[in-house]
This record gives structure tokens, sequence and C-alpha cells, in this order.
């Protein structure tokens, strides 16, 4: 697969992201029943009755999206349909650890200037607005164009200019992303009340302004403390890279592995252990439901918004991350001056598509691109 021919199998993944995400969507019902939120008297999706709230802001265009956004993820967090809620759970952390490696290469001294590669938060809401399989293979593809890195990935490329930040990361991280989305997944009207509920879900559609944000205090802080921390020399700079890159790695290949590994036991003991389960939980993960989404091309209609929530949950994650592992095996290859090569592209393929079934796909990426960073600074993964 030649460098053009991996940027035209992006272009393709994020066509049929918007294909599958938008299009499909408005075949199938999924966006008439979104739509019907924003009609006087809708109630909150599923059995339980709750006046959905429709009004956020005061701006018309906002109130809407956000009522849409929230229709949609109330149905995968409140408990009612298992297999949503595992989809969602395991979208959202290979969207995690793919965030992780942005914001890496965003942070790079090659890198440092180029504005395709280091607007990560503009990135981030687009994936939230728009879609992860939409968004994701288009930023690939700029990067790949656009990153001194992926053309040379020599030490002082691939060297962060201010190590620190990547050592806020999964801090930043864990209380921009991860606080609001914990919050909005308590039990209502248990833990919280349905008002409650709604509010949280419409505050975690904001998690990449609140990412910025912490990242920024963070930093604040940090430099409160160590007014030297950003002055370093080449060789502190490189030593920190190696470090605080091993952190954050690790990071996202806990949280893809996490929610893969559950995702799949579940979906296997189904299949495995179908005496272990409720009748009704055996119908929704069963492999054959639970794994694979109907032909996006054919006339199939959801007949409740929770059905064609799954399968737009289910194609985002197909096509999101299997473009991620795509880029991360093109850095790789790239780093090696291999990417032309057909026989180095099927070993490849081999290699982190076993990797991808223990940590994820997303997580294979990071595998592949942590790679790339040891042979480039000529360290030891530890």
């Amino acid at each position: 697969m030649a460098g053009t021919g991996v940027k035209v199998t992006l272009f393709i993944f994020s066509a049929l992201g918007f294909w599958t995400l938008w299009g499909f969507p408005a075949r199938n019902n999924l966006l008439h029943f979104l739509g019907e939120l924003s009609e006087p008297g809708a109630s909150i999706p599923g059995p339980a009755y709750y006046p959905m709230k429709q009004r956020w802001t005061g701006i018309e265009p906002v109130d809407k999206q956000l009522t849409t956004l929230v229709g949609f993820f109330y149905t995968a967090i409140d408990g009612n349909r298992i297999d949503i809620t595992l989809s969602f759970l395991n979208l959202g952390s290979q969207v995690l650890a793919t965030w992780i490696l942005i914001t890496t290469e965003s942070y790079r001294s090659g890198n440092k200037g180029s504005l395709t590669i280091t607007s990560i938060t503009i990135f981030g809401l687009l994936v939230a607005i728009v879609g992860y399989a939409c968004v994701a293979p288009i930023y690939f593809v700029l990067h790949l164009i656009n990153s001194p890195v992926v053309k040379n990935p020599r030490d002082w490329n691939v060297v962060l200019y201010q190590p620190i930040k990547l050592a806020i990361v999964p801090v930043a991280t864990l209380i921009g992303f991860g606080i609001p989305s914990a919050l909005m997944a308590l039990p209502a009207p248990g833990l919280l009340t349905l008002e409650s509920k709604l509010n949280w879900t419409a505050i975690q559609q904001g998690w990449p302004i609140w990412i910025y944000f912490s990242q920024k205090a963070l930093e604040a802080l940090v430099a409160w403390f160590d007014p030297m921390v950003s002055m370093r020399t080449e060789k502190q700079k490189r030593a920190e890279t190696a470090k605080y890159m091993y952190r954050a790695y690790t990071f996202a290949l806990g949280a893809s592995a996490g929610a893969h590994l559950l995702f799949v036991g579940m979906g296997l003991a189904a299949w495995l252990l179908p005496g272990a389960l409720s009748a009704k939980l055996q119908v929704q993960l069963h492999p054959e439901n639970f794994f694979i989404p109907p032909n996006p091309f054919s006339d199939e209609k959801a007949t409740t918004l929770a059905n064609g929530a799954l399968w737009f949950l289910q194609w985002d994650l197909i096509v999101g991350v299997l473009s991620t592992m795509v880029w991360g095996i093109t850095v790789r290859l790239s780093a090696v001056g291999k990417v032309d090569s057909f026989g180095a592209w099927v070993a490849a393929l081999i290699k982190y598509g076993f990797l991808s079934a223990v940590v994820g796909p997303s997580g294979a990426a990071v595998w592949a691109i942590w790679e790339r960073d040891v042979v480039a600074l000529k360290v030891k993964r530890e």
C-alpha cells in the first residue's frame, strides 16, 4: 500500500464515515427519532417518562444540536440496553486512546507551528459534533501530508518541545473527559435526578474544551511551583520525552484495552455461555447483533431510537478505529522507509491485527507509534 494509497484509503474511510453516520441514519429513521426530541412535548428516550429538556443556552441552533446529542447519549447511558452501553464505552475508550496520540503529536518539536496538527481542540469538537469516523480519517491525512515528523522521524523532530505538557495530559484528560463522563453515567433517578443527568450529559459534549482548560490550568499550576519547568536543555528534553511518553502511552493502552476486552468478552460470553445470561441479554449481546451492524446501503429501518443508535455506534467504531490503525501503521512504516512495501504492509497488518485483538485497534496504533518513537529516540520501552 503506497503512501498515496494510504491517503486515498483514509479519504474512503471518511466518506464511508459520513455515509454510515449521516446518510444511513437519515434513511433508517435514526435522525427522524432524534429530531422528534426537539418537538413540543417530547419525552426523554427510553421507557421512563420525563420531559426532554430543549433549552440549554438560549441560542436556538445550539440548543437543537445539544438536544440531539443529549438524546443520543442518554440512550447509551440510561442502562436499558447493555449492547448500546458497551458499544458506547468501547468507542469512547478508543477515541480517548487516539486523543492521547494526536495530543502527543501536537507537542512534538517537528510539528510546532503546524495548525492542522496542533489545533486539536477544534478536532475534538468536530469529533463530538460530526463523528469520529467522519473527522479522524481527514485529520490523519492532513497529518501524513504536513507533519515533518512523519517525513523525517529523527530525534530532534520527535522530541517534545515542552515535555511537561505531555506529563499533564493524562490528568487533564481524566478531569476534562473522565469526570463529566462518569457523572453523566450515574443512574437516575437513583443517584442523580433526571434533570441533573440531562444537564451532565449536555456538559459532557464539550469535553475537548474542558480538557483544554484543565490542561492550561494544570500547566499554570506546575509553572507556579517550578518557574523553570519549561527551561530544559536538549538532553533533558530527550530524557523527559521518553519518560512522559511512556506514561501517556501506557495510559492510552490501558484505556483502549480495558474497554475493548470487556466489549469483546461480553459478546463472546453470550455466544459461548448462553445459559449464563438472561434471555434479554442473550439477544442483545449475541455476536450477530452485537458485533455486526446492518448493511448501510440497505433499506433496513430502525424501529426505535435505540436500534438506530446501536447501528450508529457500531459503524462509528468500525470505521474510526480502522482508520486509526491504518494511520498508526503508516507512521511506523514511514519511519523505516517501508510505507511503499507491500510485504511490509502484509507483515504489519498481521502483527498489529493480532495486537488489536488484545489492546484494541486504537491501542495497536498507540503501540505502532510508540515503536517509531523508541527507534527515533533510541530509548528502551520500559
